[in-house]
């Protein structure tokens, strides 16, 4: 398990009773890690897809001018992020009343039939087929993140919710070198369409994977409990920590629980939404973690990414590489780049060194990257017959942009949204970061062939100046989360948001919510105290 991994070399889970990382964890982190699959294979893919003759020929690309032709790409890129958008805006209500665990299989099933309807050659059916298929990626984006997050130990939590990002860049990655390996294919008439369904068709596989596997997951103990269910809540946690009701270890994090639920409770009885907005409006804590979670998507958008991701192959033809099998190998290398960077970060970064620092570094070598390719292209101008130094420079600053974007943006906006919402508003905060992303997404892949047509270079600009932006919030806006428990952050978010770097990494008091950390300091001051007059009667 990557969270297994991270045990080594997290100070925080040495202490930890070694019976918490145990299989049924392991279990039910790779399950729900398998949705992150579905996300990175489309983005891998798309891009790709969308440059082979026969695919061009499949969908009409072929017989439209470059603009008309631009428009078709962008809209056939863009109706996954249209659909995740959808998606993210209606998983809350299905991840509170049908339950995690029931919402996941209902989108996996949804997701299936959408991949199915990829494999079919008629526009408006591969329309339908990349909404639906959006529409089940954009709640499990929201939806996945937060079950890991929530079941996670906290001395792990960082690195187990980071393992659906690290099966998004697998799976980017793995679609990346589908792409050039069917593009390799020789003599293939325009109308074979097995090159272009083979290279759609290795989505479904990681997905049914996850379909079959998630009835043997159990519920999340903390949406058991938050839904008044305490004693399935309990038994829950205790299967999943594989530790009696009475050990230390499990009546802490049970009881902070609680403690956070009866809290909410007090300041409004109920679980419907329009206490969870007035929850969102009204609680000054609650405001500046929503108003957190969602600038970071906003960031972690406007880096470029999806750019990058959907059109690698005619990014790399601008910065002088040539067109065709050799861009899908260098668009292929881009993706090892990613995957090898976010294995090190989930295993010795993120539980270690934090969330905060490398988020600040990661985004400063994007925006470097950027303004140097942007750069590149306005003074240098470079066509696709042959990479000229400058270019090569260009080639390795986007494994660089790569190395960073996997060592910041690309995990730290899941992880932080995951764990920093009290129990009441996780699942509604959730849908609305990730309706963000999807909306950004969505007019970013259907922008992007027309901007680097039209804008060409500052597009490129335009990317690193908003990242750079984006450090400076991050900087004075973002804590560090790592060692905390998911209901400690109420206590943190007590101060404002704008001074956070003041406070950014917590003492050991910090870590447990301060109502239970209390109780559990006064325990053990009389245990003390017990012994201590256990000692002066032997010595009499």
């Amino acid at each position: 398990m990557g969270g297994g991994t991270s045990i080594w070399v997290s100070p925080e889970a040495r202490s930890d009773p070694r019976s918490i990382f145990n299989g049924r964890l392991a279990y039910l982190a790779t399950t729900i890690a398998f949705a992150g699959c579905s996300y990175g294979f489309d983005q891998g893919n798309i891009g790709g897809v969308l440059t082979l003759p026969t695919f061009k020929h499949a969908f009409g690309l072929d017989k439209l001018s470059e603009d008309a032709a631009d428009a078709r790409a962008g809209n056939i890129a863009a109706l996954m992020a249209a659909g995740g958008a959808a998606g993210a805006l209606i998983s809350a209500p299905f991840a509170d009343f049908l339950g995690r665990r029931w919402s996941m299989m209902l989108w996996g099933a949804i997701y299936l039939l959408g991949c199915a309807f990829q494999e079919i050659a008629h526009l408006e059916i591969f329309y339908a087929g990349r909404f639906l298929a959006g529409l089940a990626i954009g709640s499990m984006s929201a939806g996945a993140p937060q079950f890991l997050s929530e079941n996670a130990p906290k001395s792990i939590r960082g690195s187990m919710t980071c393992l659906y990002n690290l099966m998004i860049i697998t799976a980017l990655s793995l679609a990346f070198w589908v792409n050039y390996g069917v593009s390799k294919w020789k003599n293939v008439p325009e109308t074979d369409n097995l090159q272009w369904k083979m290279a759609l068709g290795i989505q479904i596989i990681p997905g049914a994977f996850m379909f079959i596997m998630l009835p043997f997951v159990i519920e999340t103990p903390r949406a058991l409990i938050a839904k008044g269910d305490r004693v399935r809540g309990l038994a829950n946690l205790m299967k999943l920590r594989k530790l009696p009701e009475d050990h230390p270890y499990l009546q802490q994090e049970y009881k902070e629980v609680c403690a956070q639920v009866d809290a909410e409770q007090e300041v409004a009885v109920g679980r419907n939404y329009w206490i969870v907005i007035k929850d969102i409006v009204y609680v000054p804590s609650n405001r500046r973690r929503f108003f957190l979670a969602t600038m970071l998507f906003l960031f972690h958008k406007f880096t470029g990414t999806d750019s990058l991701n959907y059109f690698a192959p005619e990014i790399f033809t601008m910065i002088g590489v040539k067109g065709g099998s050799q861009a899908l190998l260098t668009t292929g290398v881009y993706g090892v780049v990613k995957l090898a960077t976010t294995i090190i970060y989930v295993v010795f970064i993120v539980d270690r060194v934090g969330r905060r620092l490398p988020l600040m570094i990661g985004a400063a070598l994007q925006a470097t990257a950027m303004l140097y390719i942007g750069l590149y292209v306005r003074f240098k101008n470079p066509d696709a017959g042959g990479t000229e130094v400058g270019g090569i420079f260009g080639i390795i600053f986007i494994y660089i942009y790569a190395f960073g974007w996997s060592f910041g943006h690309s995990v730290a906006c899941y992880v932080v949204a995951a764990e920093i919402f009290p129990s009441r508003i996780r699942s509604f905060c959730m849908s609305w970061c990730f309706f963000i992303n999807w909306i950004v997404d969505f007019g970013i892949t259907k922008a992007t062939p027309s901007m680097m047509t039209h804008m060409g270079y500052g597009t490129f600009l335009l990317y690193s100046g908003l990242t750079y932006a984006g450090v400076v919030f991050i900087f004075f806006c973002m804590p560090e989360m790592k060692g905390r428990s998911i209901e400690s952050m109420d206590d943190l978010f007590q101060h404002s948001i704008w001074t956070m770097f003041r406070r950014a990494y917590p003492t050991e008091e910090d870590k447990v919510r301060h109502d239970v950390g209390d109780i559990y300091h006064d325990e053990k001051a009389v245990d003390e105290e017990k012994r201590g007059g256990n000692v002066q009667v032997e010595r009499l």
